[in-house]
């Protein structure tokens, strides 16, 4: 994994070194967090019990590489944006599908302050999601949005490349990557 979150974090590199190395760390992300879903040894026979959440927009950068294992896995989309004065987190777009599987995996490679999915996660207890049955897995963490979530969802349903040192005054993670869907999408 290092490889490419050295690459993530290089600001120089551009878009397109910046899709690889994301595009490569997605794919060991989703090795690890597999087996947490109880997909040892038959990713297939998990896809109808998992339902996928990308949070629009940078949580996309993620999916496709847990759509080609879990191909058959309905994928729900929920868009949050944060408040630049107060940092905390709002959405403005949810679409589920009708029918709710066993398991809901969030994808949002940023964890800062854990607003989004703090959100993310009230939204899937209302649908009757249990914690167990919450997952996520992201690239960066700060500690505060960790300890954030993982009050909210069992540690152990949590997956991470790094741990980052903290939040600066923004609220941006530090040292960081930079804005991830502006730096993936090329925007």
């Amino acid at each position: 994994m290092g490889q490419f979150l050295e690459a993530l974090r290089d600001r120089s590199n551009g878009t397109a070194e910046f899709r690889r190395a994301s595009d490569g760390l997605a794919r060991l992300l989703c090795d690890s967090t597999l087996p947490k879903l109880g997909a040892v040894n038959d990713p297939a026979g998990v896809s109808c019990h998992v339902m996928l959440v990308p949070i629009l927009r940078a949580g996309l950068a993620l999916l496709p590489s847990f759509t080609q294992v879990l191909a058959d896995s309905p994928v729900a989309m929920l868009g949050m944006a944060r408040d630049a004065t107060t940092a905390e987190a709002q959405a403005y777009y949810r679409k589920l599908p009708a029918t709710l599987p066993t398991k809901a995996l969030v994808l949002d490679p940023m964890l800062a302050t854990g607003g989004s999915m703090a959100l993310a996660v009230g939204l899937l207890l209302e649908r009757q999601y249990s914690p167990e049955n919450i997952f996520y897995t992201g690239v960066l963490a700060a500690p505060e949005g960790w300890q954030r979530l993982s009050s909210l969802i069992p540690e152990g349903n949590m997956t991470v490349a790094a741990v980052d040192a903290g939040l600066d005054e923004r609220k941006f993670i530090v040292p960081g990557l930079g804005d991830y869907g502006d730096r993936y999408w090329g925007t």
